[in-house]
Parts: structure tokens; C-alpha cells; sequence
């Protein structure tokens, strides 16, 4: 429906709005005071959350006016915003006391007077809105349960549960308009998840026939979770004070839920944040560059120096046991492996609609101050879409410390997942009681249950692995007639058989976008599988047809995980860590997971880790054929894993999980990683204290590596110490003084106070972001640049033609491409960078390069390094005296990048709600930090 007739509609019903709601059950003034505060409850005050900007994520038709007159915001949009902001310039003075200035109380129920508002759905479920629009749900059953869960998420982001379930779908063009980005988008979803609806209820019903009583219960919520989603939607169709404004943006109305659409989001959230591997074709194209240019032999040498598939430096969670993982067992047998000729493309990507769409990826729209309302409709939707496209996958952290270490004796957690920054947040919190669930804290919107949070007596949380569930094989192309294959072939050899491929047709009608004109457009989308799984796309491997496909474990099974998640939150479940990590073991998706509860911490990897060949070279794409075909899974207790750890605590950055592991792509997993902040940060916490530390102390450990730089931290004393004693310019002299004290100071990218324009050490971290990337290239730019793959790497926001061999960012800086995100250093050079360093001053590091590649470093070896660093500075020196218009180094203030970008360094770094609906917010100051975070310790549990 155009957005003038939704609009009419509305105005039409305004006047059965009153009569709408006083027909909705009312709550009595006994249920106004709320449930009982705590009940149920061994945190004792001491659970605390915070999720910004707001719970709120309801922007209906009135809100939009006021906020498009009065630039006034609706209630609970931003409540939580400036406590999480003001963290980075209070954590000093932090003490227990006073964590309520940064965090919400996280305790069960509502305290009394604080019920803002009851809602009773459903008979046999009420819902209480707490002082920050939290919904807490009580259910007389978990059927009913769930459908509270149902309708408050809708409550609070049905258009995002909208966008998110045409996304997983792959039928975002039917929703927002007819759009080459959407039906790009589309398709490269349909490549990693087409399910149709008939395959999505297999799913469920799989789920809920393998896993006895508990089957049951999850289908029975899934089922009463839509039934709750459907209940909103018919209110919200006939209250226009219930209809999110966004659906501007879309082509008509809300219209039903089915599970389908869960088993689509599951896809979809498990794909960005739960998966690991798949990354054999460009390790293929790494090793094929180096062997081109330097040989077979000391080609594959110096690939496998620079893919760090195990390197012994790697900082890891688990630091006292191996567990191996994704490596080769036995001698490698080449005959598996199956290298896609040199520099060929797939092709066979999707048809376009438009002679004028391309398979490129889009840049996001504009606006003009004269926009109309459906021209900034149809821009958020697509900021919605790629804000999600662009989503990182490895963002979060844990700090998990045990009793032992602590002032109570009583284990501390702080940890959260970094999901990126969105208004709404595409998190939603909730609290879910009923007969055999009780939880609280952060959902996907679209699930219902609480996936990450807290239980009566334990809580936990999340950060992405990245662990190796994802295999990419070689198809070989047959003619089932005999004759030559065809260059797109749908036959596939599989043990001596040529099979046909299975071909689905996907379509969606796509008409014109809100506003838009021209006729309705049908997308079809042709998408092949084999039994591995979906085809990418079509090459050749010493000139013959091949298909390469994406074998991931959780493919047809992304709704199985429902298992675990439920069994988080069931306290006849979960009693003790070993309980907890029994649920764990029932998550099929790729995350590190962390538990506390009064006496103990536990550490479980999840995922569906596939068996390989033990000949199969892990790292490099395997042929289809059978012979290098998964032999099941690990079982539970092979997965890395461990209860009070003997160094008395647990962090957890995204870095390696334990010694031993290994994924094809761990590219970043060198000898430091942004972890290294967080535990030199709780090692100095524990120093001061005498192993006796608060959860504030926790806090200021997180908060003070959340303002870190890890180039200044790891990288620039190294530097310094080689360029030590060396005659420099006047110039050059003066930026390694401010080096030398910005990395003395603890290399922060912070300002002194809150309302300063600068950050305190600016000149320095200009000169920092402005070296690296420079430095990078003389380093490595005979090995690595000027002949690679043709595409482009990320160097802090700047690109390099050509230098895209190594799959990876040279340096991740807040700033990388100006993508405003707030996570950063997730992947970089450092490791290398500091291998070389290291080797230079005459150190052995164990992840040291060997001759073969060393005789290539700068520009003729190790002997002409020297030269090749003094001109990475000379250069950083002129850049920046261009950049700033002034010699006077110690006057710097910015790089060439935020230069350009006519923006401050502390602006060019700063974090950007992305909009998912109509109503944004400001930006805030950078911080390395989780998005949802929980600050908890628990005094008592109970009886065991």
C-alpha cells in the first residue's frame, strides 16, 4: 500500500483508536505494583545490564511528528544511552556503590513503583514495564509465556523483525521496492540459506521429535511466540498508534508471522555471528599467488608462515591445555585437494533484472534537504540493509574471574556480545517467567527466547568463535551422456556416480518502491545444490568445470540451536557449570560461551565441528568426489573447554579459544591480539588489589582496554627500540617523542575530559594511524603488493590497488573506512608486523619468519629494512605536515583520512547509531566495548 493510503487508513482509524484500547484487558491496581522484586532472585542486587540507546524501539505516526517538529525523541529510546557513554570517562573513580550510575539493575521482577505499565496480551500472561520500558513476562504456562515474549518483541521492533525476516528469506526486494541492491541481497542470502517453508517446518519438526520433552516445550513456544508476533500485528492494523511509522519504507502493511520466518532469522543471525571456515578459496588464491611468483616449494613455505593456522604465540582463552582442532592428523594427501586455477573468477552469480544492475556492491543513498517523506523512507530502508550487510562478525568480549581471586569469593563476570551499533538496537531485553523458564536479559528480535543474560543463580554470555564449520568443495562438473561438460554444468561426480544438482526457483514480486513508479517486477532467483550443499558459483581446475559449494554444518539445522538457548534459561535444567555446559553442547553455531554463578566460571565452545579426512589439507579447498567427505562430529568433551581456570580467570576478545585450534583464514591469530589489552588490564587490577578484586575493578579493566589503541600498545615500543639511537630529521625526532610518551602513557585514543575537542595525545595518534599502513607496505609490498589478486585492502579506511592477497585488514582502527562501528583491532598486521620487529633487534620469536620469506622483506631483505622503516616515518611526516598545514608536530591533530573527511579525530572515530527506524541518535565517543553487557556476581545459589 503506497505510503498516502497507509497514511489515509490511519487517519480513518484514529478515531476507533480509544475504543481499541479501553476493549485490551486493564490491570488492577494490585498488578500495577508489579511481581514480586527479586523472587526467585540469588543475585541480590548484584545482576546489572545495560543495552543503549533504549529498550524502546516503537516510533508510530505521532512520535514522528514531534521528533520531525521538536527534535524530541519517544520515551525509552535513549535512557540508556548516556549512562553507557559516560562509562569512558568515569570507570576511574568506579566503585560497587557506585555502578548504578553505568548499569541497570538486572534483578527479577520490578521494584516496587516502578511498574510503568501493565499489558495482559493474552489470558494467563501479564507483562510489567519497568522504568526503562523493559518487559517483564510472567506466564501462567510457557506456551503462554512465549506468547508474551511474541507480542512484546513486536512491541518494540516489529519493523525490524520485519526487515530481518525478508532478509533471511532472501525477499527484501518484495518488501522495501524493486531494488538492485535488495535483489543482490536476496540472492546472497539464498546462497547461504534457501529454505523453502516446506523445509523450514522439517526443521522444526526434527527438532522437536530428536530431543524427548524439551522438543516439545521449544516447538509449543515457538508456536505460541508467533501466535503472540500475529496478536500485535491485528492490534497494530487497526491502532495506528501500534503501527511502527517505518512501514513507510515498505511496500504495505505487516502481514502474518509463521515459524517459517523464525527459522529464516535463525539463518540469518547464525550466519553473521555464528559461523566460522569457508575461507579455503582464498586461502587457495594466497598460495597460488605466492608459489606463482616464488616457486611451488617456497611458495607453499612462505603461505604457510603467513596463514597463522596454529601459530604457538597466539594468545588464547584457554592457556593450559591443547585441544586440537582443524589440523592435519596425518601426512597430507595432495589428491584431496582440489586448487581452482590461477586468478579465475566464479561466474554463474545471479541474473539481474536491469540491464542497468550490477553484481557490485551498492553504496548507500543520500538525501537532499528537500527530500519528501517516502525519499527518507526508502533511504532508511536501505541503511537498514546495509547496516546489516556490513555487520562485523567478531565483536564481543568476557572477563571472567574466579572466586578464588575475588574480595567475596565469589566468581565476577563482566562480558557481553558487541552486535554493533543500531537505534533501535537490534537487541531487545526481556525477562521470561513461567512454569520451567526463567531468565533475563538480551534476545534477537525475531526468537523470543533470552539468548544471552542471566538465570535465577548463574548467568552467561557470548563471543563469536569463528571455529571451522564451514568446507568449501570442488564439484567436479559431468555430462551424464558422456560428452565434454558443460562451463555451468548441473551434473556433479560423486563416487563414480554423475548426479544431477538440485534446482530451485526462488521468485518474488517486487513493485515499484514507496513513491516510486513503473510496473511490478518478478525476481527469480535459479539457486543449485548438491549434497554438500548450495553452489557459489562455477571455475575450473586445470581447465575442467568445476562448481564450488559452501558445506556448513548447521545448513538445514539452524533452528536445532533453539535447544541449548532453551535450556539456558530452564532452572531444572541448568543447576551447576556442568549442567550449563550440557546446553551448550546443544548449540550448533560457532560461539565462545562463559558462565558464572556463586562458586564457579565455565568456558564451553560451541558448534557442530566436523570430523575431516585426516589426509585433508584443512586450510585448502577438497574435492567433492567422497574421499575427503566429514566423519561426524566431536562429541562434547572434545570441544575446548574448561571450569575455573588455573590462571583465575577467562577473557576472551574474539582471539584463538585455546592451543591447538586452527581455522583456514585465521589470518589475524599471531602473536597478540586485541585480548592482550583486556588481560594486561585485569592482571594490573589484580596486582593493585592483591588478587582480591570488585566487579568494579572488573569494569575499569574492560573499560580502560576499551580505550585503547593495540598498535600503540603492542607495536610502537618495538618500533622505538629499533629506530633507537639513530640519527633522525628534526621532524621525525619530534613524532617519535610523541610516540615514545602517547605508548608510555598506555597508548589511549581518549581525550583528557569529556568536553574536550581533541584527544589528549592527538599528534600521536595521528602519526600512529598515518605510519602503519605505510610501514605495512614497505614491510611486506615485494611479498605481498603490486601483483596480487587485483582488489584492494582495508588500511584504516584507505585502499591499496592490488595489495588484497592476505584475506585481511592491514590495520583495524576505529576509523577503518570510516564505518563508525566502535569495534576494532579484530584483525590486522600487528602480528607480523612484530615478528619482524622482534627479528630485526635480534630476538627469536617462535612465530620468527624463515630465510625464504625474510629475503623478500622491504625492499631486498632484512638487511634493507632500516632504510624501508626511515622512509615509512619521512613519509608519515610529510603526509600529516600536509594534512595539518604546520611543521609544529606537537600541533597535529589529524591523520589524512579524518583531513579529508573535515572532521576531528575524536569525530572521524567516533560511534554511529546506524538507523533501523525512522528515528536516530547521536553519535558518541569511540569505545572498544560490547554493546550489551552484564556486570554480574552472585552471593549464594541454590541448595545443590
Amino acid at each position: 500500500m503506497p505510503p498516502r493510503r497507509v497514511a489515509l487508513a490511519a487517519a480513518c482509524l484514529l478515531s476507533s483508536a480509544a475504543l481499541v484500547v479501553a476493549a485490551l484487558p486493564q490491570a488492577t491496581a494490585a498488578e500495577q505494583d508489579g511481581p514480586g522484586y527479586r523472587v526467585h532472585d540469588y543475585a541480590d542486587g548484584q545482576a546489572m545490564s545495560i543495552l543503549p540507546p533504549g529498550e524502546n524501539g516503537l516510533v508510530n505516526a505521532t512520535d514522528l511528528l514531534t521528533f520531525e517538529t521538536m527534535k524530541k525523541r519517544p520515551p525509552y529510546s535513549d535512557d540508556q544511552l548516556s549512562k553507557y557513554a559516560n562509562l569512558l570517562y568515569g570507570y576511574h573513580s568506579l566503585t560497587d556503590g557506585t555502578l548504578g550510575r553505568y548499569y541497570d539493575d538486572e534483578s527479577f521482577g520490578v521494584r516496587p513503583g516502578d511498574v510503568t505499565r501493565t499489558e495482559k496480551p493474552e489470558t494467563g500472561v501479564t507483562v510489567y514495564r519497568d522504568q526503562h520500558d523493559v518487559p517483564h513476562i510472567y506466564g501462567s504456562t510457557d506456551a503462554a509465556a512465549a506468547f508474551g515474549a511474541g507480542y512484546t518483541q513486536a512491541e518494540d521492533r516489529l519493523f525490524l523483525m520485519d526487515v530481518l525476516r525478508h532478509y533471511g528469506e532472501g525477499t527484501l526486494a518484495s518488501f522495501l521496492g524493486s531494488s538492485c541492491e535488495f535483489e543482490q541481497m536476496d540472492h546472497d542470502e539464498l546462497l547461504l540459506a534457501p529454505y523453502t517453508k516446506a523445509r523450514a517446518e522439517k526443521q522444526i519438526q526434527a527438532m522437536a521429535a530428536s530431543h524427548g520433552t524439551t522438543g516439545r516445550r521449544a516447538k509449543t513456544m515457538l508456536d505460541n511466540y508467533v501466535a503472540g508476533v500475529n496478536a500485535y500485528i491485528s492490534k497494530a492494523t487497526l491502532d495506528p498508534s501500534l503501527l511502527p511509522a517505518d512501514y513507510g519504507a515498505a511496500v504495505g502493511l505487516p502481514q502474518k508471522w509463521s515459524t517459517y520466518d523464525v527459522v529464516a532469522i535463525a539463518g540469518l543471525i547464525g550466519g553473521i555471528f555464528g559461523r566460522g571456515g569457508g575461507a579455503e578459496m582464498a586461502d587457495a588464491n594466497l598460495l597460488e599467488y605466492l608459489q606463482h611468483r616464488y616457486g611451488d616449494h617456497r611458495g607453499a613455505r612462505m603461505y604457510r608462515e603467513i596463514n597463522h593456522q596454529d601459530d604457538p604465540s597466539a594468545p588464547t582463552t584457554v592457556t593450559d591445555r591443547v585441544f586440537r582442532y582443524d589440523l592435519p592428523t596425518a601426512a597430507v594427501h595432495r589428491s584431496l585437494t582440489a586448487l581452482p586455477d590461477y586468478r579465475k573468477a566464479l561466474t554463474g552469480g545471479p541474473v539481474s533484472t536491469s540491464p542497468s544492475c550490477t553484481s557490485a556492491a551498492p553504496s548507500a543513498p543520500t538525501l537532499s534537504a528537500k527530500a519528501t517523506r517516502a525519499e527518507k523512507a526508502q533511504v532508511l530502508a536501505s541503511n537498514i540493509v546495509h547496516a546489516l550487510d556490513a555487520m562485523p562478525q567478531h565483536m564481543s568480549n568476557a572477563l571472567v574471574v574466579n572466586g578464588s581471586h575475588t574480595r567475596s569469593g565469589h566468581p565476577i563476570a563482566v562480558f557481553g556480545p558487541q552486535v554493533s551499533y543500531f537505534a533501535p538496537e537490534i537487541l531487545s531485553l526481556e525477562e521470561i517467567q513461567s512454569p520451567h523458564y526463567s531468565a533475563e536479559g538480551a534476545s534477537f528480535p525475531g526468537t523470543g527466547l533470552v539468548e544471552l543474560g542471566r538465570g535465577r543463580d548463574y548467568a552467561w554470555s557470548a563471543t563469536s568463535a569463528g571455529s571451522d564449520v564451514i568446507d568449501q568443495r570442488v564439484e567436479k562438473v559431468c555430462n551424464p551422456t558422456g560428452g565434454a561438460p558443460a562451463a555451468q554444468g548441473t551434473f556433479y561426480l560423486y563416487k563414480g556416480r554423475c548426479r544431477a544438482m538440485v534446482h530451485e526457483t526462488y521468485s518474488e514480486t517486487a513493485v515499484p518502491k514507496p513513491g516510486g513508479i513503473g510496473a511490478p517486477v518478478t525476481l527469480r532467483h535459479d539457486i543449485y545444490r548438491t549434497r554438500h550443499g548450495v553452489v557459489q558459483g562455477w571455475t575450473t581446475v586445470r581447465g575442467k568445470p568445476v562448481a564450488i559449494v559452501n558445506q556448513r554444518s548447521t545448513y538445514n539445522h539452524d533452528i536445532d540451536s533453539v535447544i541449548g538457548f532453551l535450556q539456558y534459561g530452564e532452572p531444572g535444567y541448568v543447576h551447576d557449570v556442568h549442567s550449563w555446559m550440557r546446553a551448550a553442547s546443544h548449540i550448533n553455531y560457532t560461539f565462545n560461551w562463559f558462565y558464572v554463578d556463586n562458586r564457579d566460571t565455565g568456558y564451553f565452545v560451541s558448534g557442530a565441528d566436523p570430523r575431516r579426512n585426516p589426509h585433508a589439507d584443512t586450510s585448502l579447498p577438497t574435492w567433492g568426489t567422497g574421499a575427503a567427505e566429514w566423519r561426524g562430529f566431536l562429541r562434547p568433551r572434545e570441544h575446548v573447554h574448561e571450569v575455573d581456570p588455573k590462571q583465575g580467570f577467562f577473557v576472551s576478545w574474539n582471539n584463538k579459544p585455546a592451543p591447538g585450534q586452527a581455522d583456514d583464514g585465521g589470518y589475524a591469530y599471531g602473536q597478540t591480539y586485541r585480548s592482550v589489552l583486556l588481560v594486561k588490564q585485569l592482571r594490573k587490577q589484580l596486582r593493585r588489589t592483591h588478587d582480591k578484586v570488585t566487579r568494579a575493578d572488573v569494569v575499569k579493566a574492560m573499560e580502560t582496554a576499551a580505550s585503547q589503541d593495540l598498535d600503540g600498545v603492542e607495536v610502537m615500543p618495538l618500533l622505538l627500540k629499533y629506530v633507537h639511537g639513530h640519527h633522525h630529521t628534526v621532524g621525525v625526532a619530534s613524532m617519535l617523542h610523541q610516540l615514545r610518551s602517547w605508548a608510555t602513557a598506555g597508548a589511549h585514543r581518549l581525550k583528557a575530559h569529556a568536553g574536550d575537542a581533541e584527544y589528549a595525545h592527538h599528534a600521536a595518534i595521528a602519526i600512529s594511524d598515518e605510519l602503519m599502513p605505510d610501514l605495512i607496505t614497505r614491510l611486506y609490498g615485494r611479498i605481498l603488493g603490486g601483483q596480487g589478486t587485483g582488489g584492494v585492502a582495508s588500511t584504516g579506511g584507505a585502499t591499496v590497488n592490488g595489495f588484497a592477497t592476505v584475506p585481511m585488514q592491514w590495520v583495524n582502527t576505529p576509523n577503518s573506512g570510516g564505518s563508525h562501528l566502535g569495534s576494532a583491532y579484530d584483525g590486522g598486521f600487528e602480528g607480523y608486523v612484530m615478528s619482524t620487529l622482534q627479528q630485526l633487534l635480534g630476538r627469536h620469536p617462535r612465530d620468527g619468519f624463515s630465510a625464504v620469506l625474510r629475503r623478500h622483506e622491504c625492499d631486498g631483505g632484512a638487511s634493507t629494512c632500516r632504510r624501508a622503516v626511515e622512509g615509512a616515518l619521512n613519509e608519515a611526516y610529510q603526509a600529516l605536515v600536509k594534512a595539518n598545514g604546520t611543521t609544529d608536530v606537537s600541533a597535529w591533530s589529524a591523520s589524512s583520512e579524518s583531513a579529508a573527511a573535515k572532521e576531528s579525530m575524536p569525530v572521524h572515530d567516533s560511534i554511529a547509531f546506524r538507523a533501523l527506524g525512522i528515528v536516530g541518535q547521536p553519535n558518541i565517543d569511540w569505545q572498544n566495548r560490547p554493546t550489551f553487557q552484564q556486570v554480574v556476581e552472585f552471593p549464594r545459589h541454590r541448595a545443590r
